[in-house]
């Protein structure tokens, strides 16, 4: 893969006004022990990465924190995304998916959860949507189903 990532998993869940975001990214021998070598960086380049992305969509990060696995070369981009609801228990996720060759429709669906399993720029990926209520959605918009 381009930069050394060999799988990544985003999770998020979401609780009340408030999205949950977690991403975990496993690097390869080589690309890990670089990150090492600049933890400090490495973190401010990955919170200001995520929050210029976000801000494109009018949304923010709060509470951003990056953690190292090193039993299992991965890093934890952790933070709570405000600004993707537009009203109760409904969110938007263009901001997650506005840049990727898919929506919504890719995902499997259970009863409180979406979920995907594919290649995203060449990097083995695991998207999950996380929701307290029985969903509904659309290309980009989850709300609770009736």
């Amino acid at each position: 893969p381009p930069g050394g990532e060999t799988k990544q998993i985003i999770e998020i869940k979401a609780v009340d006004q408030i999205l949950n975001y977690q991403c975990q990214v496993f690097w390869s021998e080589e690309e890990y022990s670089e990150l090492l070598a600049d933890k400090v960086g490495f973190k401010s380049k990955e919170i200001d990465s995520l929050q210029k992305s976000l801000e494109r969509h009018n949304k923010y990060i709060v509470n951003p924190n990056v953690e190292f696995d090193e039993a299992r070369k991965s890093t934890i981009l952790m933070c709570d995304v405000k600004g993707a609801t537009y009203d109760t228990n409904s969110y938007d996720f263009h901001w997650l998916l506005g840049d990727l060759p898919f929506d919504l429709y890719q995902f499997k669906q259970s009863e409180k959860e979406l979920y995907y399993e594919g290649e995203v720029n060449g990097v083995p990926t695991t998207i999950r949507l996380v929701f307290a209520y029985t969903i509904d959605h659309c290309h980009e918009h989850v709300w609770p189903a009736k």
